[in-house]
């Protein structure tokens, strides 16, 4: 028989309902009245963003994964900062001073700024370059420092601890960081003295190839003048003779002249072309030495100064003697000849390994110095082709000015005007050499172009602890995060952490709470007196459930009662088997009807077999009182699910087959409790509850999520089906909080 005398629908039980949404229309019905002791539908709201005793209880839930992720990303915070701090607690610093090359006319030199961006850039290279740092180890008071004599190989330590910074476009700044202040002033201040000395030392030597360049240059000016010189003597003195004479002696002495200039401008070609294929000669030998691998003997010159090269080579030396020695005395190939060799080579391969393990640096150095003795000859040959096509260009005024002189003696006879103004160029020309040999002059005297500004000085780091705070505050907020994180992704999967949380946000009646089942080694390892107690509380927390429900069936006629919860594993067979234990224990004709038909347990609880029951039932392949089977419980008999097929649930679906399997049950027992589906995953119990008195939905603490309850509730709701009320699962009671030394056992 369906019910017709629960109302329709659920009501809150507050004095005023709220307006309930019917689904896919918009429009707002009001909510159907409930009958008393039926709970309302609940209306709650998403909120974005969780309390902190929420974030607390979902913190609980995943305590273990927050604290392992908090832990490797904290580790990994702390590691960052650590790392991306400084490294040693002192630092040593100086501060040089690099200066453009601005004393050199554009006519050498066009391009001063870009001269001095590679300037800068070979300079930085060069400051830990490996034959500078191996002169700086090889000085007896920097050897003898610890840094310097416990590192595997000092030279590569040492270019790997310098840092170069530029603090404007002339100052260069060098540091080294370190535990030992005065060993890091000693190393940067020996540093920075041979890297100046150095510098010092290539500039003189580029002033003086300058020097000589601009000399040569110089002399071949001279020797223009004075033939200039010569032809304007020379036309003084035939100013002497008669016009014809005059011009005779003119024409031979310009045309000689003709013949010199155009000899002069042929070998100044040459030159030219010939400082052409050098180019192209300097161009091919960069490409070569960029190619070209180092060979060992190169390598063992430039790192002559390594302690354990040096010491290699004059072991090597000193058996290559003791070898010769031992040529001499005894015969070839003896056993004392051969060893000896064998150790020669022997130390030739250690040798080898050490300057392999050396080759990267070393090679960057000496294809370096290479560049930079190719470099200097560029620039010279630069200097050179630009000085010889300005010296050409004047050669070609000078032909051109004797052609036209030649042509008006020949045209009139009578022109005897040697041109001064052809000499002009030429002492313009020297005037200039000579103004740039006076500018080297005082270039030798002015400041150096690299200069110390700031000697090498320390500055004691205080911040070491600062460091390690940074790096546990990282760690402490890299936890902290993963931690809130993790939290929060659980709230947003709303489990229920409380019976609060079911009375306010879901607005369901709580009928009773269920403690949490102790683990098997809890039971285990516990005493008995705690097992006994767990139990009788368990047993009082369940009679208490029993009698609100049984208040409820007395006061609404109530004798079908469905537990249920919203997806599987939250508790529903096992609070069903409870409350009908419970009942039969309180006198009760009490039957537990299996109607989870998909996956059946409720046999397993009563150590009964799985027979013929509900499932054939509704096919009608068996009779109800055949189905009924006692269990070891005094009034508690069960109807275990049977096998359940497509026909079984097209049976449920119809409705009479169910109603009708009611019915007859109603007047055998006086209570009956069903055990269905989860709610959510398939429609069984929504079919089952349309024909039961009442339906207790079972929420298992950290389990159940809240918007799933509250679809399975709207669904019941929905349905005219009476929801009772909850029965929240899981709890975990402070025993002697909450004055459970009453719960004792009796006697009987």
């Amino acid at each position: 028989m369906q019910r017709s005398n629960h109302g329709n629908g659920d009501q809150s039980m507050n004095s005023s309902a709220p307006l309930a949404t019917a689904a896919n229309t918009g429009q707002y019905l009001p909510t159907p009245t409930l009958l008393p002791g039926q709970t309302q539908a609940p209306h709650t709201t998403a909120r974005a963003w969780p309390t902190l005793p929420e974030l607390v209880n979902a913190l609980k839930r995943r305590l273990v994964l927050a604290a392992f992720l908090g832990i490797l990303v904290g580790m990994a915070g702390a590691a960052a900062i650590w790392l991306a701090m400084p490294n040693g607690r002192h630092r040593a610093s100086a501060m040089l001073q690099v200066k453009p090359l601005s004393l050199i006319g554009n006519s050498i030199d066009q391009n001063i700024e870009a001269e001095f961006e590679s300037f800068k850039k070979n300079q930085q290279e060069l400051i830990r370059g490996r034959i500078l740092l191996g002169r700086v180890l090889a000085n007896p008071n920097i050897a003898k420092l610890s840094d310097v004599r416990t590192a595997d190989d000092p030279v590569r330590w040492f270019s790997e601890s310098i840092k170069v910074d530029w603090r404007s476009p002339e100052l260069m700044e060098a540091s080294i960081r370190g535990d030992d202040p005065k060993q890091l002033q000693a190393l940067l201040g020996a540093l920075v003295t041979e890297f100046e000395r150095d510098s010092v030392a290539e500039e003189l030597i580029k002033r003086k190839v300058r020097r000589e360049h601009l000399e040569k240059s110089l002399a071949e000016i001279e020797k223009q003048i004075e033939s200039h010189e010569k032809r304007l003597k020379k036309a003084a003195q035939l100013g002497t003779g008669t016009s014809a004479e005059m011009n005779v002696e003119l024409l031979k002495f310009e045309n000689s002249e003709l013949s010199r200039i155009r000899s002069d401008k042929k070998a100044k070609e040459n030159e030219i072309a010939k400082l052409d294929i050098e180019q192209m000669q300097h161009n091919k030998k960069l490409e070569m030495l960029e190619k070209q691998e180092v060979s060992y003997e190169d390598l063992e010159k430039f790192s002559a100064k390594n302690e354990e090269v040096k010491f290699l080579s004059a072991e090597k030396m000193e058996q290559e003697i003791v070898l010769e020695r031992i040529s001499k005395t005894f015969l070839p190939g003896t056993q004392t000849e051969l060893a000896q060799k064998a150790k020669i080579a022997d130390i030739e391969r250690k040798l080898k390994e050490k300057l392999e393990s050396l080759r990267p640096g070393l090679e960057k150095e000496i294809r370096l110095l290479n560049r930079r003795i190719v470099d200097s000859q560029v620039s010279l040959n630069r200097q050179q082709h630009e000085f010889l096509k300005n010296f050409l260009v004047v050669i070609d005024k000078d032909e051109l000015a004797t052609m036209a002189k030649i042509k008006s003696l020949q045209a009139d006879g009578l022109n005897t005007t040697v041109d001064v103004n052809s000499l002009k160029p030429w002492m313009e020309q020297r005037a200039l050499y000579h103004a740039k040999l006076l500018e080297l002059d005082a270039a030798d005297n002015s400041e150096k172009r690299i200069k110390i500004r700031d000697d090498a000085h320390v500055i004691l780091n205080q911040s070491f602890n600062q460091k390690v705070m940074l790096s546990v505050a990282a760690f402490l907020a890299g936890c902290l995060f993963v931690m809130t994180a993790v939290a929060y992704l659980e709230w947003r999967s709303r489990r229920i952490d409380s019976v609060d949380q079911v009375i306010n946000d879901l607005g369901l009646r709580v009928i009773g709470t269920i403690p949490a089942f102790p683990s098997k080694q809890a039971l285990k390892n516990g005493d008995a007196a705690q097992s006994q107690n767990w139990r009788f509380v368990l047993n009082e927390s369940v009679n208490s459930a029993r009698t609100m429900l049984l208040h409820t069936a007395k006061t609404q006629n109530m004798q079908v009662l469905m537990v249920t919860s919203a997806m599987q594993g939250e508790g529903k067979t096992s609070l069903a088997s409870q409350l009908a234990t419970s009942m039969a224990t309180a006198g009760l004709r009490t039957l537990i009807l299996d109607c989870d038909l998909r996956n059946p347990s409720m046999h397993k609880l009563f150590d009964a077999p799985l027979t013929p029951g509900c499932a054939e039932v509704l096919c009608q392949e068996i009779d109800v009182s055949d189905a009924v089977q006692p269990t070891t419980v005094p009034n508690l008999w069960l109807i275990a699910a049977g096998q359940c097929s497509n026909r079984v649930i097209t049976a449920l679906a119809q409705g009479h087959p169910l109603e009708t399997l009611f019915n007859r049950l109603r007047g055998q027992f006086d209570f009956i409790v069903v055990d269905s589906c989860p709610v959510l995953p398939v429609a069984d119990s929504l079919l089952v509850g349309q024909y039961v008195d009442g339906v207790v939905l079972s929420i298992l603490q950290d389990i159940s999520q809240l918007p799933k309850v509250m679809t399975t509730a709207e669904k019941l709701t929905q349905l005219n089906i009476p929801l009772l009320g909850a029965v929240v699962n899981g709890i975990k009671p402070d025993i002697h909080a909450y004055g459970y030394n009453y719960v004792k056992q009796l006697p009987a």
